[in-house]
């Protein structure tokens, strides 16, 4: 620690006399000129609920940031805050990808090579607060790295992927996570995928014997997790539930500066069986409809997102379609994919294992349909994300099909056709994991749901509960009944709940985009949250500390 403690400090040196970028929070300019009324109230907060914020993974910019201004923000509202970072424990991690990483390096070296950063960046991020960080390392026991070695050394792909601890399933999030390492849907044609996923799943059990042993010292009442799925938030998350820990899960949404909270698991789950008594009896005036329609047609844009998946998108695609072979004169069923290693977890009820095994069978079983055309549109964030994914859904395609039908036709993720416009294309779409489904049905497209899409069970979509009924739907999608006036005003509604009322955007945020984090916390933060200004943050603070819903009336 005495190293780690000299580079942060010369660090924070270079970047005072500014030669070394500073993307870390100014908490000294921020707090300075209530650095009296900052004290007392942490003072006051030291008697209030504790809340474990675990950041952990310190050098994921968007989420150290929001948490540092969520943890300030708790504190002026009496909670007793405090935090938890890696310290360059884990052998593997959810910050860990091949576009930082090689293969070669994270087997030899591990991930030393970022593993500096990112606790320099949480530390940074944190400490000027000056709350309790708990670190990782001061939560292991002597004996634990060669006991884990030991247990894991001579496991399968599979084995690993099923591996359960105590009712936890720690393979499921290891296995997430390699598949997010590649940037891929499967493991097996990663040449040292084995031994990737046993870095992971070293690193998953891990943190569950750190967090056991923190948890055994600590009393916490709540705990605020990001994403909650992959190493280490997602077996932090079911270690919180086996001890009937009260869990704020969180996200960034859509809109610029907003975020999206649910309780006691990831809201990848809980948007899916979220109860439709918060939404369906929402009244849905003309002022809520024109916003609702108006975001949703920006949304073609991006223009009030903090992130857009499309670079110059057409939205004259008439003879581009014609050009890419589709005849537009016959009924097209639209199949929209979402990027293909994104959330690879279990989701309970799915009539398919995931986004592969769906497309594929579908494309199968329709492939003597000669009545109808076929159109894959692979998602653009595959090449406009955050990183490149390493298995598209185009190659995957040519990979496990011998030979393509006659009535299949792919909209690669480079394309520039507006998936918005070849939406209008469509006789009727089919979504697997994709968000989009809430955002056509609106408009009266018939959508069908095969997936853990978030509209999923909101009697909005057709969601078949088995593969049977799936058949049927795509056997009929031509004749299937279009949306009527009441149910597009419930997809409305579902929208307007979705984009305006569970997601929360936070005015002490200045939006920058195009950069990372896409946000920069403001010099005025502090004061718009001891004076009650921030009524986004105000809110948020008062659901978590009263348990209420997430849901905010604008």
């Amino acid at each position: 620690m005495k190293i780690d403690n000299l580079r942060y400090n010369i660090k924070k040196i270079l970047k005072k006399i500014k030669l070394l970028k500073n993307n870390d929070p100014n908490w000294n300019d921020i707090i300075s000129k209530h650095k009296k009324t900052y004290n007392e109230l942490k003072e006051k907060a030291s008697k209030g609920q504790k809340i474990l914020i675990c950041t952990s993974t310190g050098g994921h910019l968007l989420s150290s940031h929001f948490e540092a201004l969520l943890a300030l923000t708790l504190t002026r509202y009496g909670a007793n805050v405090e935090i938890m970072l890696c310290d360059k424990v884990l052998t593997a991690c959810q910050m860990s990808t091949t576009q930082f990483i090689s293969e070669k390096n994270l087997i030899s070296k591990g991930q030393s090579k970022i593993c500096n950063s990112c606790l320099d960046s949480g530390r940074g991020a944190f400490e000027d607060l000056g709350l309790k960080i708990n670190y990782y390392s001061d939560f292991i026991n002597k004996d634990t790295s060669k006991k884990i070695s030991s247990k894991i050394k001579n496991l399968t792909i599979k084995e690993m992927q099923e591996y359960k601890e105590d009712n936890i399933s720690i393979g499921e999030h290891a296995y997430a996570g390699a598949l997010r390492y590649y940037a891929v849907g499967e493991l097996n044609n990663e040449r040292h995928g084995e031994t990737i996923l046993r870095k992971y799943l070293y690193s998953a059990i891990l943190t569950k014997n750190i967090f056991e042993n923190y948890l055994a010292q600590n009393k916490i009442d709540k705990i605020i997790l990001n994403h909650a799925i992959y190493v280490p938030q997602g077996i932090i998350c079911n270690i919180s539930k086996e001890n009937n820990i009260k869990i704020i899960v969180y996200t960034n949404a859509y809109r610029k500066n907003s975020f999206i909270f649910s309780y006691d698991d990831t809201y990848h789950k809980t948007m899916i069986e979220e109860d439709v008594a918060d939404w369906e009896n929402l009244v849905l005036d003309q002022k809520k409809e024109k916003i609702i329609i108006d975001y949703l047609l920006s949304r073609k844009h991006g223009t009030n997102d903090m992130f857009y998946y499309f670079k110059n998108p057409s939205f004259d695609i008439k003879k581009k379609l014609v050009d890419n072979g589709v005849d537009i004169k016959k009924p097209i069923l639209g199949l929209l994919t979402n990027v293909i290693w994104d959330a690879q977890i279990i989701y309970k009820n799915n009539i398919y294992n995931n986004m592969i095994d769906w497309l594929i069978d579908t494309i199968r079983y329709l492939s003597n349909r000669d009545d109808i055309e076929v159109v894959v549109r692979a998602h653009p964030g595959e090449i406009y994300g955050d990183r490149l994914s390493k298995q598209t859904v185009k190659e995957t395609i040519l990979n496990k099909l011998e030979q393509l039908p006659d009535n299949l036709k792919i909209i690669d993720s480079s394309s520039d056709i507006s998936t918005y416009s070849f939406a209008e294309y469509c006789n009727t779409l089919v979504i697997y994991a994709t968000k989009m489904g809430m955002e056509f049905s609106p408009f009266g497209n018939k959508v069908i749901c095969a997936g853990e899409s978030y509209i999923k069970n909101k009697k909005i979509t057709y969601d078949p509960k088995s593969i049977h009924e799936y058949y049927e739907l795509l056997n009929n999608f031509t004749n299937l009944k279009k949306p009527s006036e009441e149910n597009i005003n419930r997809a409305k509604k579902y929208a307007y709940h979705y984009f305006f009322r569970r997601t929360i955007q936070i005015d002490s945020l200045d939006s920058k985009v195009k950069s990372w984090p896409p946000f920069k916390i403001s010099l005025n933060s502090f004061e718009n949250i001891i004076e009650d200004k921030d009524n986004g943050l105000k809110q948020l603070s008062e659901k978590i500390l009263n348990n209420k819903k997430f849901i905010f009336d604008i």
